[in-house]
């Protein structure tokens, strides 16, 4: 990622109570800073509306469970091309921070990152508010590259 993105990342999606890799290996230890960068990455694309980026870093088939499904299951990126699209144009200025994240290897090809998202939002009225959730987000690594296979958001 360009220097400037990475900073301009860094200021809209904050890591707080970052967790401690202590794992013995070094492979997995790398591994789950992979993940973890990942996860940040798609947050940032989510917080600003980058609908390409965002598509890039998830499976085509992925699944989800959000509040805005109502409870149903989700698959495929289109639910989320609507959304992407029709909030475009009022999008408010976001503020990003994921809480104590916790990653988890399922082998070498899979993984569980679970942390709490608060995210807050400024509309064009200068009326903040704050929101919190519980995300769970399952990556799967295929040809080498890290992608979005399920998101869990309550």
């Amino acid at each position: 990622m360009e220097g400037g993105k990475s900073v301009q990342m860094k200021q809209v999606v904050q890591i707080s109570q970052p967790p401690l890799f202590d794992d013995v290996d070094e492979a997995v230890v790398l591994a789950k800073k992979d993940v973890l960068s990942k996860v940040h990455s798609l947050l940032y694309y989510i917080s600003v509306g980058d609908l390409d980026a965002y598509q890039e870093m998830v499976l085509p088939n992925m699944t989800c469970f959000e509040p805005e499904t109502k409870g149903q299951l989700v698959e495929g990126t289109s639910f989320h091309s609507y959304m992407f699209e029709n909030t475009k144009r009022d999008r408010p200025k976001v503020n990003c921070t994921m809480i104590a994240p916790h990653v988890q290897m399922l082998g070498a090809d899979a993984a569980v990152v679970c942390y709490t998202r608060l995210v807050q939002s400024t509309n064009s009225a200068n009326v903040t508010t704050t929101e919190r959730w519980s995300e769970t987000r399952v990556l799967h690594r295929t040809n080498d590259v890290w992608k979005l296979a399920h998101c869990h958001r309550s």
